[in-house]
């Protein structure tokens, strides 16, 4: 880290991602975010790349990549090849593509079984109503 960047303890770096310390110290454990080196009192330090680094694994977990995907991504990153960190990403995307499609199917067929369920309970209720006006 140069001496014109900024450097953010724990508490400021998760104020400013909107994460918990916790979320940092996990992800430090993981490897997925190293701090920059330690400050007064041997409180990890923090740089703008890892506000930056932050923001990326919350993009790609929105995306639904789990922590163990996104560590790799970070492995093939660190490695320097960043056509091959590309190429996983893809790969990546495309499984997680793949499964977003089968839920949609999914939730398609349930609404469908959802409608006709109700349609059955509707029929009921109205098969009911003609055969004893008086309840209604």
């Amino acid at each position: 880290m140069s001496g014109s960047e900024s450097a953010f303890d724990i508490a400021e770096l998760a104020q400013r991602a909107q994460v918990s310390s916790r979320t940092i110290r996990y992800y430090g454990e993981l490897g997925l975010l190293p701090h920059c080196g330690r400050g007064p009192g041997g409180r990890r330090l923090y740089g703008q790349d890892a506000l930056e680094r932050l923001g990326f694994i919350q993009r790609l977990k929105g995306l639904g990549l789990t922590l163990e995907e996104i560590g790799q991504l970070n492995q093939a990153f660190a490695r320097g090849r960043t056509e091959g960190m590309l190429d996983e990403l893809e790969a990546l995307l495309l499984h997680h593509l793949e499964s977003v499609h089968l839920r949609i199917e999914d939730l398609r067929r349930l609404h469908e079984q959802l409608g006709q369920y109700l349609d059955h309970i509707r029929r009921r209720r109205s098969a009911k109503a003609a055969k004893d006006p008086l309840s209604s």
